[in-house]
């Protein structure tokens, strides 16, 4: 793997004594009926890239699935809705988790049942840790936007051309012409640092610092890679 040299102080070296809480909890929300996998992929993902602790909230019907399917990540069984969603029910333990955390995923695959959404929705506005949006956390949002600018904690966002349209109100052809000024003028706006996916991932931060990754191939192009 070649590193930017102005990456390199972000890759430090672990001591040969180090333990698993050295290196941060992260509490993921994710996962629906139907789309165990984005929470699979999503969990994975934070183990691989270092992460100390992982610990998955599903809906209690998911948790056979999920620990079959993950072996090194835990799970938080959490209330459900009848469609086998996470559930408003599940609001205080969801920031119970996520306090006890360091950072916070919120959306792949939690589907856009109402009552999940407006779930959603207020999680974001009173977890008080580093986040990161995603899918259907991005879904969520997008019917109000503005409520990005009373998040008090440093957050990430990762839409694809498709969930920037929306989180814009423009057109995904609009976004496809115009992504590196569309991502560069939603981090200003919401002091966010903006992933926008897609050939070319920009990534942008609200201190201007901008990269654009030219890396991957077309083959990326299925259900997952993002």
């Amino acid at each position: 793997m070649k590193v930017n040299n102005g990456f390199r102080g972000f890759l430090k070296k672990r001591p040969r004594n180090s333990r698993k809480g050295d290196f941060g909890h992260v509490f993921i929300l994710a996962g629906s009926r139907g789309l165990t996998g984005a929470a699979a992929l999503c969990s994975n993902a934070a183990m691989r890239s270092g992460a100390g602790l992982v610990t998955l909230g599903i809906p209690v019907s998911l948790n056979p699935i999920m620990s079959r399917k993950l072996t090194e990540v835990m799970t938080a069984s959490l209330p459900e809705t009848d469609k086998v969603t996470v559930s408003l029910k599940a609001e205080k333990e969801i920031l119970k988790k996520a306090g006890s955390s360091d950072a916070v995923v919120l959306g792949p695959g939690l589907s856009q049942y109402p009552e999940t959404q407006k779930l959603i929705n207020g999680l974001i506005l009173k977890i008080n840790k580093p986040m990161l949006l995603d899918a259907d956390a991005l879904n969520a949002i997008s019917k109000n936007p503005d409520a990005l600018k009373k998040i008090k904690t440093g957050y990430v966002v990762t839409p694809h051309e498709g969930e920037m349209a929306r989180l814009i109100n423009k057109g995904r052809e609009y976004i496809k012409n115009n992504r590196l000024i569309v991502a560069k003028k939603f981090s200003r706006d919401y002091n966010a640092v903006v992933v926008l996916k897609g050939a070319g991932t920009i990534v942008v931060a609200p201190n201007k610092d901008c990269y654009i990754n030219n890396t991957g191939n077309p083959g990326m192009a299925t259900a997952g890679s993002g």
